[in-house]
């Protein structure tokens, strides 16, 4: 029995070292190509490297962490196609629910999506990047969840750990933060406003933005990357 206690807490210990390293990613702490040093973050956490190594090959394993043998463990990097897939798929899926949204005259996504909005500019006014952006995900979230379709909620969250790595990327181009929260604001008064067709064009804005500061931001990572090298 003593085995098995020790086996759950060494299982605890690495599920919470896991958390709080996904954590800061998604909040933009630690941004795509960061190095993760176990010693460092061991002594951090102050407990062994043991479970700070599962907690990065978990990682590793859910596509936020970037592990080569005899390399230094880094925060992944998305590549630009799968930005641009991604926004796209966004663009078909999102864009369909804000259309129907606005159709159906939802008021209670409407406040809910108000929220959202509201929060993130205060979150923003005020430097609390948590805040931030647990707001500014919350509206994708919303529009997801209100849509109806499990199917719909369970993409939103297969892509939740690329799209905190995507936005880690985007969120770098100057701007990009205020430009996100007066993007939602035009989708949401689309849907206020009950025009499926303004909803989903501003929708279509939104993620073709998100994809030009991604993909502008990652460029000059790159070269900056090879400037280093030389």
């Amino acid at each position: 029995m003593a085995a098995a206690g020790n086996k759950l807490r060494a299982r605890a210990l690495d599920a919470a070292v896991y958390q709080a390293i996904r954590d800061r990613i998604v909040a933009g702490e630690l941004r795509p190509g960061d190095p993760l040093v176990e010693a460092q973050l061991s002594s951090e956490f102050g407990i062994s490297k043991t479970p700070v190594r599962e907690a990065l090959i978990a990682l590793g394993r859910d596509g936020l962490v970037d592990q080569v043998p005899y390399h230094v463990t880094r925060v992944a990097t998305p590549k630009p196609e799968d930005i641009r897939q991604v926004c796209q798929l966004r663009t078909w899926l999102e864009g369909e629910i804000a259309a129907e949204g606005a159709a159906a005259e939802d008021r209670t996504l409407v406040d809910e999506l108000t929220d959202s909005v509201d929060g993130a500019r205060r979150a923003l006014g005020d430097d609390d990047l948590a805040g931030y952006v647990a707001a500014v995900n919350a509206f994708s979230d919303l529009l997801l969840a209100h849509s109806g379709n499990r199917f719909a909620v369970d993409v939103g969250e297969r892509l939740r750990n690329f799209l905190a790595l995507m936005a880690n990327v985007a969120e770098s181009t100057d701007g990009r933060r205020q430009r996100s929260i007066e993007e939602h604001a035009a989708i949401l008064d689309a849907i206020t406003a009950g025009d499926p067709v303004a909803a989903r064009t501003a929708t279509g804005v939104h993620m073709r933005s998100i994809e030009r500061d991604a993909l502008q931001s990652l460029a000059r990572q790159l070269d900056d990357s090879d400037a280093d090298r030389i």
